[in-house]
């Protein structure tokens, strides 16, 4: 029963759109690189990922806002658990980097990252409300 409710907010319609945002911000990336940088075009084009970025963190937010007490604070304790490691690794690699470790594009690589630590924190957290 808790699995079902602290899911709920993974919808179908939920992860259409997700998808759609998804694929929106994937077109613009493959169609950018032929436009010249600096240009408005190519600035639009960024605008308008960034647009559909915003749109699904703030369908998550509103998604998570329709969910019981318990359930909220089981993805708020995620999401913050998300929040400390991803900004413990991208500082431990920030440090490593100055050692020699190669960079890493953290603009195209945080949200994934904090998307699926989110989810990690979701099965840590959901445990101790079992």
């Amino acid at each position: 029963m808790l699995d079902s409710r602290l899911f709920r907010c993974y919808s179908p319609r939920f992860l259409l759109g997700v998808l759609l945002a998804a694929a929106g911000t994937a077109a613009l990336a493959f169609v950018a690189p032929g436009l010249e940088k600096g240009s408005a075009p190519r600035f639009a084009l960024a605008a308008a990922q960034a647009v559909l970025m915003a749109a699904v963190i703030g369908g998550s937010v509103l998604v998570i806002r329709g969910l019981d007490e318990l359930q909220q604070r089981i993805h708020y304790e995620a999401l913050a658990l998300s929040f400390a490691a991803t900004g413990a690794l991208v500082t431990g690699h920030a440090f490593l980097e100055k050692a020699g470790l190669p960079p890493v594009s953290w603009g195209l690589w945080a949200w994934p990252l904090m998307v699926a630590l989110w989810m990690a924190g979701l099965l840590i957290v959901r445990r101790r409300y079992q």
